[in-house]
């Protein structure tokens, strides 16, 4: 016979609250065991600028510009840009060179390596 108390615990993850036994599992409160790194302001001015460039010479010049402020985030974003504007190649020339200066590499990054 199940114990009375899995019942509570299965209706809060049912109804879309994470039981404390998820959250304990989880490594956080949010029930998704994922950590989002703080990005700086840069950071997201970057990605912005990104995200409206219309082709791959002006994404190559953001990312000389932002050089400092480089992460994982605006790496995905270069890449799924250029990908999107059938330059794959070049998306790829960006994983590379994100590689070579150090840039710590996440899913997303390789992701984008992968669709390229």
């Amino acid at each position: 016979m199940m114990p009375f108390v899995a019942v509570p615990c299965l209706l809060l993850v049912f109804s879309g609250r994470p039981s404390p036994a998820l959250a304990l599992s989880s490594g956080g409160s949010s029930g998704h065991g994922r950590r989002q790194p703080h990005a700086s302001r840069e950071s997201k001015e970057l990605i912005r600028k990104l995200k409206q460039a219309r082709d791959a010479k002006e994404i190559f010049g953001f990312l000389d510009d932002f050089d400092e402020n480089i992460d994982s985030f605006a790496v995905s974003t270069a890449m799924g840009k250029l990908r999107r504007l059938g330059k794959s190649g070049e998306a790829l020339r960006v994983f590379e060179r994100s590689k070579a200066r150090g840039i710590e590499q996440n899913v997303a990054t390789y992701s984008a390596a992968i669709s390229a």
